[in-house]
């Protein structure tokens, strides 16, 4: 795989596991509303829906852009190699390169925070 910064680190089979739990996030997510609408759940509780929101928000984002937030963060653009040595295969030694994907993950981070809190106020407001 070549390396380019704040870009595409994970491959075909990665971005499904993402995908099904972003469809993870969104089931769990309607099984709250459905335990709140059933009478189960108290309308104060009905915001921990933003916990499942985040969660398929953020992985979902990651299966789409093909980028791995934990990967950036442990300065890897790949599965391979072994803990943070960025010598090893799959490492970014690059400060720039290192810094870049580094805020890249931190810009999906807070945009899948503020879809989830978008949607649970949503939810709240309607519910």
């Amino acid at each position: 795989m070549d390396y380019r910064p704040a870009q595409c680190n994970i491959g075909p089979q990665q971005r499904r596991r993402r995908a099904a739990l972003s469809v993870g996030g969104l089931v769990a997510a309607g099984a709250i509303v459905v335990a709140h609408l059933a009478g189960h759940l108290p309308e104060l509780l009905l915001a921990g829906v933003f916990v499942p929101f985040a969660v398929a928000f953020e992985w979902g984002i990651q299966a789409y852009e093909g980028f791995c937030v934990r990967l950036a963060l442990l300065g890897r653009y790949d599965f391979s190699g072994a803990g943070n040595d960025a010598e090893a295969t799959g490492g970014v030694s690059d400060p720039e390169h290192r810094r870049r994907d580094r805020r890249h993950a931190f810009r999906i981070s807070v945009i899948s925070v503020a879809l989830a809190a978008v949607a649970t106020a949503l939810v709240v407001a309607v519910l």
